[in-house]
């Protein structure tokens, strides 16, 4: 343990944690590290408590999540640490002031990217929530969590995704030249009054060859608002040889 101390600093014997009431009861109090903790110890992962970060099982990856509120919505930032140099980093809005815009956000999150990282970094697979397949690119085989799309709008009916969208994300990714054991992804894309806002990040990082591929789509216009957003990650499969069932 002297890595978690090391990293998240704390005393020699920290006092005991106490476990989070469920959501409904803690709406006063809600913050996003017992949020955390309570989901992933609801999928089975015994987490302690370092400051800000949740730790499952007491080692990497950690997870913490921070707030930054705003009078109408505000936006959550989940860092995912998987270890020393490498920080996974992904942003969720949330409609509503206080915790009311909270709650939202984390529930963002928990719908979009939670279950690829649960596969991908805590081998804990849910096959509704995540498609699990064997990728090559550059000669490396990958394992690929993909999440459900997660989709919100502001009509009487969410418009259907592109039926081409994962086949031309999975080509875009698969001529990526890969070098790491870890890759991450995330596409985003906004339509408002037929007006589109488009997003794909690689690591972290903007990345073009992601945003064409989702322009190559066809998208459904019209009025009104939705957004469509699509998280995955890719593991390197040389010591994983065998995929989730």
């Amino acid at each position: 343990m002297q890595w978690l101390k090391n990293l998240f600093g704390g005393n020699d014997n920290p006092p005991a944690a106490k476990p989070p009431q469920p959501a409904h009861e803690a709406r006063p109090a809600l913050t996003p590290q017992a949020w955390l903790h309570q989901l992933f110890e609801r999928h089975g992962l015994a987490c302690t408590l370092h400051e800000d970060w949740v730790v499952p099982h007491g080692e990497f990856p950690a997870v913490r999540g921070t707030w930054h509120a705003g009078d109408t919505h505000g936006r959550l930032d989940v860092q995912v640490l998987v270890r020393e140099g490498l920080l996974i980093e992904e942003s969720f809005g949330g409609i509503g002031a206080g915790d009311t815009g909270l709650a939202d956000g984390l529930q963002n999150f928990t719908i979009n990217s939670f279950h690829p990282l649960l596969s991908a970094l805590w081998h804990q697979h849910d096959p509704e929530q995540v498609e699990a397949e064997t990728w090559t690119t550059a000669g490396r085989r990958y394992n690929a969590f993909i999440g459900n799309i997660g989709r919100r709008t502001n009509t009487a009916e969410t418009p259907s995704p592109p039926t081409d969208l994962l086949a031309r994300l999975e080509t875009a990714v698969r001529h990526e030249p890969l070098d790491g054991d870890l890759h991450w992804f995330r596409f985003c894309v906004a339509h408002i009054n037929g007006e589109f806002t488009w997003e794909a990040l690689k690591d972290n990082e903007p990345w073009p060859a992601g945003v064409s591929a989702l322009q190559a789509c066809s998208w459904h216009t019209g009025e009104g608002f939705y957004s469509a957003r699509l998280f995955i990650v890719l593991r390197e499969a040389a010591d994983e040889p065998q995929l989730p069932a």
